[in-house]
C-alpha cells in the first residue's frame, strides 16, 4: 500500500480506499499476464541512454540531488521519463551543456538512482526560480535498471495520485483548507499551483513541518501562499519525502499568514509588480537615513544595489507585508523612485 484515503476525506471529494503500487518490473508482469490471458502484448520501444527525449513523459514532483563541482544542490522534477527529467531549481542558472550528477530519490523507500546527465534547456521562472530540462546519460548495461527504477517512482506518484483530492482555493480560503484536512487526516501535503508559482505545505500531528514556494520557505512561503486566492491545489493524506523545518502549531501558523494577508490586501502597492526597480534619491536619502526603521533601511539598501521588488522580497526574512510597508513609505518620502 502506498497510499490510503480515510472516509472521512469523503466529503471533500475523495473516494475513501486504498491505492496498491505493484512490486513486480514492468517486463515481469508483461510476462505473468501474457502467461495468464494467452495474448501477446505489444513490445515497448526502449530508449537509448544518450538520444535526445522522445519517451514518455509524466508529471511527478520527486525529490532529487544535483551534483556539479563538487556541490550539491537539492532541487524537484516537474516531469520525469527514461531519458531525463525537467527539474525545478530555485536560485540556481545552470547553463546548456552543463555536465552533472544526478541523484533521483525514491519517495517511498530508502533507495536512489545516479547517473551522469547533462543539461539541454532552460527556462527562466518568476522569483529566481528555473526550470532545467536535464538528459541522462548512462551505458546500456544500466537500462533496464534505470528503466526499472523510474518505473517505480512513476507507479508511486500515479498511486499517490488517485488517493488525491484537488480543488480551487477560488471560493473557499487557504487557513479553512488546512484546518478542514487536518481535522480528517493526521498528516498531510498541499501542492498549490498559482498561474506560473507553485508551493507545498505539509502538516503532522498539529503542526506545519514544511512550506516552501520558489526561493521562499517557512512561515514567509506560508503568508505568501495565503494571498493565492485563484490557485488551485492538490491534496494527498501523507507526507512525502521532504525536507523540514522547525516545526510550527498550525492554528498559530496559519492565524500568522492570515494576518499577512490581510495586511496585503489593505496595502496601495501603487501598481508595483516583482519585477519593478527602483532609483535612490541621494538628497533625500542623506537627510532620512537617520530616521529610518531597521527593515527601512535594509529595503532602502537593496534598492540602492539595483535589485527588483521580487528579488527584494525573497533576500529579507521579514514577511511581505512588512517589506512593503517599508517600501511603500519609502516611496511615499521621495527616498526612492520607480525606474
Amino acid at each position: 500500500m502506498v497510499a490510503s484515503v480515510s472516509s472521512g476525506l469523503q466529503g471533500l471529494g475523495a473516494t475513501p480506499g486504498i491505492a496498491l503500487q505493484i512490486a513486480s518490473p514492468d517486463f515481469d508482469l508483461r510476462s505473468r499476464l501474457e502467461e495468464i490471458t494467452g495474448l501477446p502484448l505489444s513490445e515497448p520501444a526502449t530508449p537509448g541512454p544518450n538520444e535526445a527525449r522522445r519517451a514518455e513523459r509524466f508529471e511527478a514532483r520527486n525529490p532529487v540531488l544535483l551534483r556539479l563541482a563538487g556541490r550539491e544542490f537539492r532541487a524537484e522534477t516537474l516531469d520525469l521519463s527514461y531519458n531525463g527529467m525537467l527539474v525545478s531549481l530555485p536560485g540556481l542558472d545552470l547553463s546548456e551543456r552543463t555536465e552533472l550528477e544526478v541523484v533521483l530519490l525514491h519517495p517511498a523507500r530508502e533507495a536512489q538512482l545516479v547517473v551522469n546527465a547533462l543539461v539541454v534547456n532552460r527556462t527562466p521562472c518568476d522569483h529566481g526560480v528555473m526550470a532545467i530540462g536535464i538528459q541522462f546519460r548512462f551505458s546500456m548495461e544500466r537500462v533496464d535498471d534505470v528503466i526499472a527504477f523510474i518505473d517505480e517512482v512513476r507507479a508511486f506518484h500515479h498511486a499517490a495520485q488517485l488517493g488525491a483530492i484537488t480543488g480551487s482555493l477560488t471560493t473557499t480560503p487557504l487557513e479553512t483548507v488546512l484546518e478542514t484536512f487536518s481535522s480528517v487526516a493526521s498528516a498531510g501535503t498541499l501542492e498549490l499551483t498559482c498561474g506560473d508559482d507553485s508551493g507545498k505545505i505539509a502538516y503532522s500531528d498539529g503542526q506545519i513541518v514544511y512550506a516552501l514556494t520558489g526561493l521562499v520557505s517557512g512561515t514567509k512561503a506560508l503568508g505568501r501562499m495565503f494571498t493565492w486566492s485563484d490557485a488551485r491545489f492538490e491534496f494527498s493524506p501523507k507526507l512525502h519525502s521532504i525536507d523540514r523545518m522547525e516545526p510550527v502549531p498550525l492554528d498559530s501558523a496559519t492565524l500568522a499568514a492570515a494576518v499577512q494577508r490581510d495586511e496585503m490586501a489593505r496595502l496601495d502597492l501603487h501598481g508595483l509588480d516583482p519585477d519593478t526597480s527602483f532609483r535612490v534619491d541621494e538628497e533625500l536619502a542623506a537627510l532620512a537615513q537617520a530616521g529610518f526603521s531597521p527593515l527601512q533601511k535594509e529595503v532602502f539598501e537593496h534598492t540602492g544595489m539595483g535589485f527588483p521588488l521580487g528579488a527584494i522580497i525573497d533576500m529579507l526574512p521579514a514577511n511581505d507585508a512588512a517589506i512593503y510597508q517599508a517600501l511603500v513609505s519609502l516611496l511615499a518620502d521621495g527616498v526612492i523612485r520607480v525606474g
